[in-house]
C-alpha cells in the first residue's frame, strides 16, 4: 500500500515515521522548508515508545506522486483550503483520504467536495509536539488511530488492508462501524481538553485540582453532550459521566495542541474546535454558555498574537 502524509509535523510526521520505520512505502507532500529540513537532517522522533531517524520520501506536490492509495491529511483546519488542490490530484489518481484532524467540519467539507465513498472517518489519540529544531516529541503511551468507511460503497478488503498496515507500525489500530461516534467522543474530549487548559495556561491538572474550575469542566462536558445528542449522535446513556471520569484519570501533566500553540504565538484552532460548536448550536437553538466563555475568552488570540 502506497501512503502519502500531507503534513510532516506532531502528527503526520509521528504516524508517517513510524510506517516508513515498519517499511510501508510513505511519501510526505511538504513545504519547501520543511523538505529541505528533513532531506538535512532526516525526520528525527523521540517517543516513550523508542527514538528514531529516518530518511523520509519527500515532495512538494501531489503531481509527483503516480499511484497514491491512501492519503493521510493531518493539518490543522485553518490550513485544509491549501491542501484541497493537491487533495483532488490524489483522489484523481484513485487515492481515499484518511483525515487525522480536530473538529469534525473538514469531514463535511471533504465529502462534499470529493464523495463519502473517497473519504474515511478518522482520527487520532496522540501527544505529540514540534520542537525548536523540528523534531517530533511524543511524550505519552497514547499512539492510538480509530478509521471507519463513511459509505456502504467503500470496499471492506481495503479497509481490512490500512487495518494490517497500521498494524506493522506497532501503533494502536481500530476499525470500527460507528466512526461518527468515534469522532464525536473524541471531539467532545478536545473541546473540553483545549478549552480548559487554553483559558487557564495549564496542563489539565490544574483544573482538575480547582473545585470551580472542575465543575466548570463538568458543565462543559454536559453542554457538548447534550448538543451532540441534538444532532442525534449516537452516544452511551451515561456518556457524559463517563467522559468527565476519564479526564480525571488524565495525566495531570497533559495538555493540548491549542495550549502550546498559544504558547508558541502560533494560531489557534478556535474556529473549527468551540466556534464550530456554537455555530451548531445556535442552529439547533441549544444554550452552550461554557462553550461561549471559553472562545470569547480565547478570540483575541486566534491569529496567535499571544506575547510568548
Amino acid at each position: 500500500m502506497n501512503i502519502v502524509v500531507i503534513g510532516a509535523g506532531a502528527v503526520g510526521g509521528y504516524f508517517g515515521g513510524k510506517l516508513a520505520e515498519a517499511g510501508v512505502p510513505v511519501t510526505f507532500l511538504v513545504r519547501k522548508k520543511r523538505k529541505q529540513q528533513l532531506e538535512a537532517e532526516g525526520l528525527r522522533i523521540q517517543s516513550v515508545h523508542g527514538n528514531f531517524t529516518i530518511q523520509p520520501q519527500c515532495v512538494l506536490s501531489a503531481d509527483e506522486v503516480e499511484n497514491p492509495d491512501l492519503v493521510i491529511i493531518a493539518v490543522k483546519n485553518y490550513q485544509l483550503d491549501g491542501a484541497m488542490k493537491d487533495l483532488e490530484t490524489f483522489v484523481r489518481r484513485g487515492a481515499k483520504i484518511l483525515p487525522l484532524m480536530n473538529g469534525v467540519q473538514h469531514i463535511e467539507r471533504l465529502v462534499s467536495s470529493f464523495g463519502s465513498e473517497k473519504i474515511l472517518g478518522g482520527l487520532c489519540y496522540v501527544e505529540s509536539t514540534l520542537n525548536e529544531l523540528g523534531d517530533i516529541i511524543q511524550k505519552s503511551m497514547m499512539q492510538d488511530i480509530v478509521f471507519g468507511s463513511l459509505s456502504s460503497a467503500t470496499d471492506a478488503s481495503f479497509l481490512q488492508e490500512v487495518e494490517a498496515t497500521f498494524k506493522t507500525s506497532g501503533v494502536n489500530v481500530k476499525l470500527t462501524s460507528e466512526i461518527l461516534t468515534e469522532i464525536w467522543t473524541k471531539y467532545i474530549f478536545l473541546v473540553t481538553l483545549s478549552g480548559i487548559t487554553t483559558a487557564t495556561r495549564n496542563p489539565i491538572g490544574l483544573a482538575l485540582n480547582d473545585p470551580a474550575a472542575l465543575a466548570f469542566l463538568t458543565d462543559l462536558v454536559e453542554e457538548l453532550t447534550n448538543l451532540a445528542r441534538t444532532l442525534e449522535i449516537k452516544l452511551s446513556k451515561d456518556f457524559s459521566n463517563q467522559m468527565i471520569n476519564k479526564i480525571k484519570k488524565s495525566n495531570p501533566e497533559m495538555t493540548s495542541s491549542m495550549h502550546r500553540d498559544l504558547q508558541k504565538g502560533l494560531p489557534l484552532e478556535l474556529e473549527s474546535l468551540q466556534g464550530a460548536i456554537l455555530k451548531m448550536a445556535d442552529e439547533k437553538k441549544v444554550a452552550t454558555p461554557c462553550t461561549r466563555a471559553i472562545y470569547a475568552l480565547l478570540h483575541p488570540f486566534t491569529q496567535g498574537s499571544m506575547t510568548h
